[in-house]
């Protein structure tokens, strides 16, 4: 008789473009059972642009405050090992608990962008960190998150599955 288990669901992880993060400070709380991860790159690009009193500022100065609260006290290891994201007191609506871990780039990945892709600006560094994670994490579905259209069309070039948030 064949086992009536269900098949387990395909591991997911969400590569964040700092737009993301500008728009929706909270982003970070609604990918619920899915991995969160942040590459270097979009912690520069929220640092440069945390000045000011436009609604972006503003936001990235949330983004801030959050990051800041869940990684209060976190050693090394646990931020190697991902931060466990919180029952979402910011979304959910009541519904199971998020069991996803908020990752950060904690050190360079080959990366090995194609030479069609001139130049290192955050947009190129962000599709790489995602092509090198999707390398490292083969049985995972490794997809980029951005509002950028133009960084979402070279994702699809380089056939990286990339959402718009």
């Amino acid at each position: 008789m064949p086992s009536k288990k269900k098949p387990s669901a395909q591991r997911r992880i969400f590569v964040l473009d700092t737009n993301v993060l500008m728009h929706d400070p909270s982003s970070i709380f609604r990918f619920e059972e899915h991995d969160v991860f942040i590459p270097m790159i979009v912690l520069e690009e929220l640092d440069a642009g945390k000045r000011g009193m436009s609604e972006g500022a503003r936001n990235v100065r949330q983004v801030a405050r959050f990051l800041d609260e869940l990684m209060a006290n976190a050693t090394k290891q646990q931020i190697d090992r991902g931060i466990e994201l919180p029952p979402s007191k910011y979304t959910n609506g009541g519904r199971r608990p998020p069991t996803g871990r908020l990752f950060f780039q904690t050190r360079q990945l080959a990366t090995g962008l194609p030479d069609s892709l001139p130049g290192h600006g955050g947009d190129n560094a962000i599709l790489a960190y995602t092509l090198a994670l999707r390398r490292e994490q083969p049985k995972a579905r490794v997809t980029l998150v951005s509002k950028d259209i133009n960084l979402r069309i070279k994702s699809a070039i380089l056939g990286v599955h990339a959402e718009y948030y």
